[in-house]
Parts: structure tokens; sequence; C-alpha cells
């Protein structure tokens, strides 16, 4: 009965969700209609740049985990992982990607717990370094003064503070519980270096996931300078948003309606709600091809490495 009140009301708040944004692209209809939609193809290859490289920190980020967790693979294995299995975060259930890493994973002599482990930890890194960027833009308003600079303090003291090896599993095997995974057990916990690092990845990571976004609505409108770290700080924090969202599919919706709701106050309602459905289109479109381009490159290397292996002697 739970699982079946949790599924309705999930599909109840999706509903909900595309309604909002349905009934915010009517009213707007008629400035998106006549709305001149052409994109600078210089500033829509950079975001796709921007987006790429994105997913090769991310993975980075995936490999230290796993290191961490005494299961190194190649990076270039990661990578290709990485890009092939982000599809899966639109299946619903937030399992996917982990599930699809495990196809990949398993032949590898990685267990399929291990993937998982990673996979949860991956998420509350993300969460962490997205939430701090958005936190410190929001900080640097103008009218804070002095408090921008001692909140900026803060946060960055809080955040060592949670990578305590101690406190940063303590937090991860929370998220792991809520997300019914098997817990990190202390035997594979990272020191505070390790942990201080991979989190400097994630937070570049993270970065690049909002400037890739700022740089797409370049590619169609005009965007001051002076507005990308609060802009930047908006594409990390829906990217948050969209992980904690567990009941829809790849964050569908949510991103879309925290991209709305911001830019309506910084710009006109239909370049916002353009905005905030092209992105979507376009974030699906290069993952498409992100995963054409890394599925040959896997299928090479793997019949590669099957002609390297010494034959049998008859």
């Amino acid at each position: 009965m739970k699982k079946i009140a949790l599924n309705i009301a999930s599909v109840l708040i999706i509903i909900a969700l595309f309604y909002f944004l349905g009934r915010e692209f009517l009213k707007n209809w008629s400035q998106i209609r006549s709305f001149p939609l052409h994109f600078d193809l210089l500033w829509l290859f950079w975001a796709t740049a921007a987006y790429f490289i994105t997913f090769f920190l991310l993975s980075i980020g995936w490999t230290l985990i796993l290191k961490s967790l005494h299961y190194p693979i190649s990076l270039t294995h990661a990578f290709l992982f990485f890009i092939i299995t982000q599809p899966a975060k639109y299946i619903p259930g937030k399992i996917w990607i982990a599930v699809a890493r495990m196809k990949f994973m398993h032949p590898l002599g990685i267990p399929n717990s291990v993937t998982l482990l990673s996979t949860g930890a991956e998420g509350v890194l993300e969460i962490l370094a997205g939430s701090y960027i958005s936190l410190v833009a929001i900080l640097q308003i103008p009218g804070l003064g002095k408090f921008s600079v001692i909140g900026t303090i803060i946060i960055s003291l809080l955040g060592v503070v949670l990578l305590i090896p101690k406190v940063f599993y303590a937090i991860i095997n929370l998220y792991l519980k809520l997300a019914k995974r098997e817990p990190i057990h202390a035997t594979g916990h990272a020191k505070f270096a390790e942990l201080l690092f991979l989190q400097i990845v994630y937070l570049i990571g993270m970065f690049g996931v909002g400037l890739a976004q700022v740089l797409f609505l370049k590619s169609f409108t005009h965007v001051s300078p002076h507005q990308f770290p609060l802009l930047i700080s908006i594409g990390s924090f829906s990217y948050v948003a969209s992980i904690l969202a567990i009941f829809t599919p790849g964050g569908l919706g949510v991103r879309e309606g925290i991209w709305y709701l911001a830019l309506k106050g910084i710009s006109a309602p239909h370049i916002a709600i353009i905005f905030a459905l092209a992105s979507r289109i376009w974030t699906v479109v290069a993952e498409a091809l992100f995963l054409f381009i890394a599925l040959p490159i896997l299928w090479l290397e793997k019949r590669r490495n099957k002609k390297s292996l010494p034959h049998s002697p008859l």
C-alpha cells in the first residue's frame, strides 16, 4: 500500500508540474510564436562542448570513488560507461543508471553492490557540490554586504567538516538507506585528503553543468556577463533538484520549473518558458549524440581486446 501511495503521489506531482508548465506555455503563446528563435551555432557548439567536458569531469569523480572502494577501473572505461548509461535516468526510478552500469562493470569483476555504492556516493557528492555553488552565489546578491563574505566562509568551513570521513560516510549511508542500498563499511572509507580532492572535482563538474546551460541560453538570446554567476548557480541547483526529485525520471518538469521561475524574474516570461523546454530537448539530444559516439568506441575496444587474446594451440 505504501508503494502504491508513493506511485500515485509521484504521478500527481508530475501531472501538476506539467500542468503548470503547460499553462505558462499557453499563457505566453503569442510571444513565444512571434519570438525569432535562431541559434548561434558557435555558442551552441560551446554549450555542447562544455556539457561533454562536464561528463568527463564527473566520470573522473566516479573513477576516484571506485578507487576509494578498492575497485579501480580505467578512466577510459569509466568515461564510456558514464556516457552510455546517462539515458537510463529517464526511466522511472532512480536506480536505473546503476543497473545499466552493472551490465558493463560486472564483466570487469566489479560486484553489483560496489556499482550501487559508487553511484550512491556520486549522487551525494553532486548534491553537496551543487548546493555549495548555489548558496555561495545567493550570498553574492547586492545588499548582503559583509554577510556575503562571512556566509561564504561559513559554507566553506561547513563543507570541510562534512568531508571528515566519519561525517561524510554517515551522510552517504543515510542516503543509501533511503535508497534501500547497502551501506559503505569502514573498510571502504577514503581519507580526508582523498575526499577533499574528490569534492573539488565535483565542484568543478557541477560548475560545468551550470555553465553549459547558460551557454545554451546565450545561443539564442542575450545574456549579460554579470548574470553568468547567478545563472550558473541556478543551473547547478536545478541539477541537484533533479537528483533529489525521486518522483520524476531525470528530473523532468522539476528542472524546467526551477529555470522558468528563476528566469522570468530577470527576463521576459516567454524567454523563460522557451529556455525551460528547449534546454531539456538540447540535453536529451546531446546525451543521445554522446551515446552514439561512445558505443562504437566501446565496441571497437572490445573487438581489439578479443583479437589481442592468445589463440589456443590446436
